[in-house]
């Protein structure tokens, strides 16, 4: 058993590294499903556009996601009904099946060798059935298809259930790199291993800054799964994190499916031609900080229910917005040239697709639905701007509880301590060697908790991560935490 997402890919060519200064159109920060679908629909747009990835193409938050193609999504129908309106939950639905046509489109247009597999999804209550009525209630609004049972496809303790059938699962980095080669061929040129350190704005230009060098343009749109410089910089009030835990295991003589639960703690199946896909468990990322024993409770809940052999595990960060519904488009009449997609709510395939044919529109003038329900300046009811104070406080709780305790009851292999007067935090590995890091996230200052099981350092407000060795892994951060001893 190893702690790895399955979806790998081997012999695929890495694009150069940044390594002059450019004045560009168009620069997409990001290469995940959302950036590199936005570069794939503006590709024969005649702009001049630079693509910029810290890692490689598909790497990022796209690597860990289960690949669904489902408008099935336990539950968020009815919280953005509250929290909006039932027009815009109706919307929201709507636009979810307009993301796995388009996903279809581009696949079946390229003939792309992505897995794509039909496949029936379903929702599910296994002990609350609260959620589940309110949801059954919304699709018979909404005029959606579907069929009832009291089981499950596999052996799992169900009380309710229903299913639809026009849904699909891939291979998320199959589909990634394949537009990854179809974009290389056009204007669209792609840096991978380029970090964007900063973005300032210098009359009606925008100056993106790297590790090395710097572009001038006119636009930037920022796909990073956490957009950690925005102008002005207010975003962290408008969004939280969740953290979920999957796995892998064989897959013995299971039917094919996908299946979501209503209730807590909730779980996500996906059962196809090759895989057994099991987790949920989710999480706000600043309540929960034992994250080895909620692993091993996620590990052992699989052991209890199957007998399958697990492969490879692993965990995934989300960004949640407050009002249930993603960001994607204009940051503010401000920076009307700063396009922004982000807080996805664990549904990148397909909002991250949707991103991308939205972005593509507003950039390229034309008209699209979906611009104004996913507006990142859009009004908020009352209910989203409680929820906002309640996950406000509950960061800064966080903040506060990773300075003062800093959870050593949880941890094996790791140790706190003042040195030459700077926080430090020790790992020691398997061969004894210690691995010292600066305990502050450079972002907004928060010691930070170790994760025993990815072996990896995560900020529990905003969710930067660092190796053991302190090199940055994953944003909002943008700088490493290596310590010298001086």
């Amino acid at each position: 058993m190893e702690y790895k997402s399955i979806w790998e890919l081997n012999n695929i060519s890495e694009t150069p590294k940044l390594n002059e200064n450019l004045e560009v159109d168009i620069v997409i920060v990001g290469g995940g499903v959302a950036g590199i679908t936005t570069a794939y629909y503006l590709r024969n747009s005649n702009k001049k556009i630079v693509l910029l990835e810290k890692d490689c193409v598909g790497c990022g938050v796209s690597k860990y996601t289960t690949g669904k193609l489902t408008y099935l999504q336990n539950g968020i129908y009815p919280n953005i009904a509250k929290t909006r309106s039932k027009s815009d939950a109706l919307e929201y639905f709507n636009s979810q099946k307009d993301a796995i046509k388009l996903a279809k489109e581009i696949i079946y247009k390229h003939q792309i060798d992505c897995n794509l597999t039909p496949i029936a999804s379903y929702l599910f209550a296994y002990n609350d059935t609260k959620k589940f009525n309110e949801e059954k209630k919304f699709l018979i609004d909404a005029e959606c298809k579907f069929e009832e049972s009291k089981t499950l496809p596999i052996n799992f303790p169900c009380k309710k259930a229903l299913y639809v059938h026009d849904t699909f699962c891939f291979h998320p980095l199959k589909f990634i790199n394949k537009l990854k080669e179809i974009i290389n061929s056009s204007s669209v040129h792609i840096y991978e291993k380029t970090l964007v350190t900063d973005i300032n704005k210098e009359d009606e230009y925008y100056i993106v800054k790297t590790s090395s060098n710097q572009i001038k343009c006119k636009k930037v749109i920022i796909t990073t799964n956490y957009p950690f410089f925005i102008l002005p910089k207010l975003l962290p009030l408008q969004l939280k994190l969740e953290k979920s835990y999957l796995l892998e295991a064989t897959k013995n003589n299971e039917d094919n499916f996908l299946a979501l639960s209503t209730d807590k703690p909730n779980y996500t199946f996906r059962i196809d031609n090759e895989h057994f896909i099991f987790g949920g468990y989710s999480h706000n990322l600043s309540k929960e900080v034992n994250y080895q024993e909620k692993t091993q409770e996620v590990l052992n809940d699989f052991k209890n229910h199957f007998d399958n052999k697990i492969n490879n595990y692993w965990s995934i960060h989300d960004v949640i917005s407050k009002d249930h519904l993603p960001l994607i488009g204009r940051l503010n009449k401000t920076h009307e040239n700063v396009i922004i997609a982000t807080a996805f709510h664990k549904w990148g395939m397909t909002n991250g697709i949707l991103a991308g044919k939205i972005i593509s529109d507003i950039i390229l003038n034309k008209e699209n639905r979906y611009i104004k329900l996913f507006a990142p300046e859009r009004k908020l009811a009352i209910k989203g701007i409680v929820n906002t104070i309640t996950n406000d406080s509950i960061v800064g709780k966080a903040f506060i509880d990773s300075k003062i305790n800093k959870n050593k009851k949880f941890y094996k292999n790791v140790m706190f301590k003042n040195e030459n007067g700077i926080n430090i935090g020790i790992y020691t590995d398997e061969n004894n060697i210690e691995h010292k890091i600066i305990n502050r996230c450079p972002h907004l200052k928060s010691s930070l908790i170790f994760d025993e099981e990815a072996k990896v350092w995560i900020c529990p407000c905003h969710g930067s991560m660092f190796d053991v060795d302190g090199n940055l892994l994953k944003e909002p951060s943008i700088i490493n935490i290596k310590y010298k001893k001086s």
